[in-house]
């Protein structure tokens, strides 16, 4: 009778069927299957838990299925990506704490002389990272910055580009190698330019370099930036879709990519309003800074001088919307901000402010 019960409750009603099921599959809710036995659902708990408990120790007799358990720098830098983006679109912060312990890991892991490894395996990292590892773990970097607003992940991006720079540029054509500069010698030292069901680490690392330069305006991210396109162009012209991450990258580009600063007058946490209009907002190509008052400021805004001379006015949140450096009217009021960050086009109202020296 009870074996009945666990049949039904997994979605079958014969042993042949059973036995060709997945047990983590459930055939209808526990409180319908428990009415339809004449159970109370306590008792049709237990007795699913017994069931659950003696399959599991049937099952602990069979070899476990084989798991790779090594941990690669490029894969975990694109999960970083994920975290922090889905932190900021779903106001989740246990995804950014998870983003943050993932990064502190692979730097302190798999990084040996401002240089990145390639894996980790039980307790060991080892082989020469690629193109790829830098590029994904740069944009994770940039993506947790623009979550947590703590600026040691936007350094840590900016000291991995120009490693990355040393090592895998091509000074004469532009764009990236696969490998380093002291990589072990190959036949063709590849130039990666396809974007599959992972992006190419050349069309990432553009609008790493595109976002760099709104944050930094280091005029040299975005001269690297254009080698890139300059580089891929006539891959780009005859077939785009196989180079779907670049052309990202080139929309970034020719866009007027928009410079989103908020100033809170105590803890960051006051620019919870403005995040969430900015939330239910698709914005792609955009820089977003989010930065207390007073030596927190001051400190960030050498590295992102757009944050210099930003005030919290009237002694509340204020943001300013800015592009090519111009800032459209600070505004203390959520429902301008949403406004002015949908706007497409130049700022209609006067007064706009450049961002400072």
């Amino acid at each position: 009778e009870h074996a009945g019960m666990v049949l039904k409750f997994f979605g079958a009603t014969e042993r042949g069927n059973y036995e060709g099921k997945n047990i983590l599959h459930t055939g209808m809710p526990q409180e319908q299957a428990a009415a339809q036995s004449g159970m109370q659902p306590g008792q049709f708990e237990a007795i699913i838990g017994e069931a659950r408990k003696r399959l599991y120790e049937v099952r602990s007799h069979r070899a476990p299925p084989l798991r790779d358990e090594k941990i690669l720098t490029a894969w975990n830098g694109l999960m970083i990506s994920a975290l922090a983006r889905g932190a900021a679109v779903l106001d989740e912060p246990r995804y950014a704490k998870a983003a943050e312990t993932a990064s502190r890991f692979l730097l302190r892991e798999l990084r040996s002389g401002g240089r990145l490894l390639r894996s980790h395996l039980d307790g060991e990292s080892g082989f020469p990272g690629y193109l790829n590892d830098y590029a994904f773990l740069i944009a994770g970097l940039i993506d947790l910055y623009e979550t947590t607003f703590q600026v040691e992940w936007l350094k840590e991006a900016i000291a991995l580009q120009e490693s990355m720079d040393a090592h895998f540029r091509d000074r004469e054509n532009g764009g990236y190698y696969q490998t380093s500069d002291d990589h072990e010698t190959l036949l063709v030292r590849e130039k990666p330019d396809h974007d599959g069901a992972v992006p190419s680490g050349n069309s990432i690392a553009v609008l790493n370099l595109l976002r760099l330069h709104e944050f930094t305006t280091d005029e040299k991210y975005r001269q690297r930036a254009e080698e890139g396109f300059q580089a891929f162009g006539n891959s780009l012209n005859r077939n785009p879709s196989q180079m779907a991450g670049m052309l990202l990258a080139l929309d970034f580009f020719l866009d007027q990519p928009k410079e989103i600063v908020i100033v809170t007058p105590n803890v960051s946490g006051e620019a919870a309003p403005f995040l969430a209009r900015l939330r239910a907002q698709f914005l792609p190509n955009r820089i977003l800074a989010v930065v207390p008052e007073g030596p927190i400021l001051d400190a960030q805004a050498a590295v992102i001088p757009l944050l210099k001379n930003k005030i919290a006015q009237k002694g509340k949140a204020t943001a300013y919307v800015c592009e090519n450096r111009t800032c459209s009217l600070p505004t203390n009021d959520p429902g301008i901000f949403a406004k002015q960050i949908a706007r497409v086009g130049a700022f209609p109202e006067t007064g706009g402010e450049p961002p400072g020296d």
